[in-house]
């Protein structure tokens, strides 16, 4: 008998006269001790299944059929409110959430809201559940967990909040734990920590994990099983490593070639899936991936909706295609794809388009009623680089490191403490507001959400005409109107799209008008700040792409901004790695990744995983200690210092400065002149 077992599970949502089936006919199974991903599109179902086991759907939806049998027994013939529904849901079934600011009450301190947990699934007293959850928190690596205890959310980071989350989730000790995108709000090093440390819980507890993502790698290097999920339906599920070797469906296969790999060939393009997510509320009475299938035959358009049926020994897939035939098939598309290798042009450096030079933003801090000056942050702590026509300079590091401060500051949004910023040789903070504005028109960004980065109130047209109207770019609502559908075309929309508003498009669509509003001024510099991290590994294929292409076609210079390198690997000719304000690593793209020189830049490329079982296991990486130190009590020596595992004596002392250790290769570290 399996721990959880979950049969032909359905779930549908009743919205404007339409059955939506957002979980059709699940089945699947999970046991003690093993880690077990669903992976798959937005949308495809994978957390409306997991929400459907806890009886948690709320209206408009409802669960129409199935069972979901823990230890034997179907949890949904339980009442919502029965002591067995209760009890399971918490105590027996934990649940870690995407967002740990909405999960958590921002009014009640976190030894609280953890004690809460403990006496309710237990009859310990207040002082045992006290105890055990300073010792809960502990154990999910916060500091000072006895001084913290009365803490309130707002005063934790990110990843101290969703430790917090997670030490709520073991509050009663459960059996099984579900952890829905419990990383992807958070930096590449501190998910690392945060997914390395259920891991451990799973393995040494004998606690089941089901980890929700979208993110292939994590399921590569997490995961004992992985279910793979499209339009409300598992498509395909296996062991780890033989669905990442050998998978048996053109979804999984699909979703493999559209991912970022840091092993990968830095000139190979990326193969999107075309089309869009199935409508959920249509019954086709065929295989749900049909429309977006390159291997699609006259076989899959007549027989119906595949089932999920063993192809080879517990690899099971829903596909008319026979598995040899689909090989055939994959191999085929590989040599036609290896063939498609982006051609980069050589980059003259004799005149940079943009030159910072040593520029600091410092913010003061303010104390008590008469609001006396204390101390300042130093968010940018002179920074220089620069970016010459037609190049892509990434900008990489954690959150909170400086990356969009820099951004803003070059575009002027900020006023800079110090240092000098030059645009075509034009000093830009000794420069009159009238020809700021003309330089913005030259100067663009790519904000990272496209959700609130469009005007809702606005139709696309006049969202995209707007920069084209400010900087006078044309004369005349007929040549306004051309230049408008001449922008949607470059970026792949239809331009009869152009009377809607923003929320009758995905996500993708979303960000392809994002682009187009940032082409509409004819800029020479466009700064990318995490244009894709909100996206499906699909539409981040298309959307990067996409600016490979506009750069090869109008010779644009991007700042890409990103803290997941294997993204920046692929776009970039050079890298900038940021940590606490400073520039610690400068080099090539390629030279970076094959040669990093700075400790923090290991422990970056270390904490991003691979989607491959095998690489994940041959991997060596640095792993680093704790969390970055307060911008407003910085360390004497290097910065860095406390959480490096191969720190001097000499780095506590003093602070590096950014030299060129070879060629062009530049670091800020002590290590590298011994």
């Amino acid at each position: 008998m399996h721990l959880l077992e979950v049969r032909d599970l359905q779930t549908v949502f009743q919205t404007d006269g339409k059955k939506i089936r957002a979980v059709n006919h699940v089945s699947f199974f999970t046991d003690p001790g093993e880690i077990v991903a669903f992976v798959g599109e937005s949308g495809s179902g994978k957390s409306v299944t997991q929400m459907s086991i806890l009886k948690l759907v709320e209206e408009p939806g409802k669960i129409v059929g199935g069972e979901v049998l823990y230890k034997g027994r179907n949890i949904l013939a339980f009442d919502d409110d029965s002591p067995e529904m209760r009890k399971i849901r918490g105590g027996e079934i934990g649940m870690i959430f995407q967002e740990p600011m909405t999960s958590l009450n921002p009014v009640i301190t976190i030894g609280k809201q953890i004690t809460e947990m403990i006496t309710g699934h237990s009859d310990s007293s207040r002082e045992k559940a006290l105890e055990k959850a300073i010792a809960l928190l502990k154990s999910v690596g916060i500091p000072d967990a006895e001084k913290r205890i009365n803490d309130y959310p707002h005063q934790f980071s990110g990843g101290m909040r969703q430790r917090i989350m997670i030490a709520m989730a073991m509050a009663a000790e459960p059996k099984i734990l579900i952890a829905d995108e419990a990383t992807t709000a958070l930096d590449v090093t501190t998910g690392a920590q945060i997914l390395d440390m259920l891991q451990k819980i799973v393995r040494t507890g004998n606690v089941q994990m089901t980890l929700i993502t979208h993110n292939l790698g994590v399921a590569a290097r997490y995961a004992d099983r992985i279910y793979v999920m499209y339009g409300g339906r598992i498509l395909e599920s296996g062991d780890a490593g033989e669905i990442f070797a050998n998978p048996l469906h053109p979804y999984t296969y699909s979703l493999l070639k559209a991912v970022p790999r840091l092993d990968d060939d830095r000139d190979r393009t990326f193969v999107p899936i075309e089309g869009s997510p199935p409508d959920l509320g249509a019954d086709t009475g065929r295989c749900v991936f049909y429309p977006r299938c390159k291997f699609r035959s006259e076989k899959c358009d007549k027989a119906g909706e595949p089932d999920l049926l063993e192809a080879r020994k517990g690899h099971h897939t829903a596909c008319h295609i026979h598995p040899d035939e689909l090989k055939a098939l994959f191999l085929s598309a590989e040599k036609n794809e290896k063939r498609q290798v982006r051609q980069r042009k050589s980059i003259s450096e004799d005149n940079p388009v943009l030159t910072v030079e040593k520029i600091d933003k410092h913010y003061p801090v303010y104390k008590g009623v008469l609001r006396k000056k204390i101390a300042d942050v130093k968010a940018l702590d002179g920074v220089s680089i620069s970016l010459y026509e037609g190049q892509t300079l990434g900008i990489v590091g954690e959150s909170g490191c400086g990356k969009t401060t820099l951004a803003k500051s070059i575009l002027r949004l900020h006023d800079i403490t110090g240092g000098s910023i030059r645009f075509r040789g034009m000093d830009l903070l000794h420069t009159g507001k009238r020809q700021i504005r003309s330089l913005r028109a030259e100067m663009s960004m790519i904000f990272q959400d496209p959700y609130l980065s469009l005007d809702p109130r606005q139709s696309v047209g006049s969202i995209v005409a707007e920069p084209i109207i400010v900087h006078r770019m044309r004369k005349g609502k007929g040549a306004i109107d051309e230049r408008v559908d001449e922008l949607l075309r470059l970026v792949g929309l239809d331009p009869s799209l152009k009377t809607r508003m923003p929320h009758e498009f995905s996500g993708g669509q979303r960000q392809r008008i994002g682009i187009a509003r940032a082409l509409a001024s004819d800029p020479s510099l466009i700064i990318c700040d995490e244009p894709i991290s909100a996206l499906d590994v699909s539409i981040q294929a298309q959307i990067i792409n996409l600016l490979e292409g506009l750069q090869a076609e109008l010779g644009l210079s991007y700042l890409f901004i990103a803290h997941d390198l294997s993204v920046v690997k692929h776009i970039s000719d050079q890298i900038a790695v940021m940590y606490l304000g400073r520039i610690v690593e400068v080099s090539g793209s390629e030279e970076l990744y094959n040669n990093p020189l700075h400790p923090y830049t290991q422990a970056l490329l270390g904490a991003i995983p691979i989607p491959d079982p095998k690489a994940e296991r041959d991997r060596k990486e640095l792993k680093l200690q704790g969390e970055p130190p307060s911008l407003l009590k910085r360390p004497p020596g290097c910065d860095f210092a406390g959480r490096c595992p191969m720190a001097m004596e000499k780095c506590f002392r003093e602070k590096p400065e950014l030299k060129v250790v070879d060629k062009k290769h530049q670091t800020a570290c002590f290590l590298r002149e011994t």
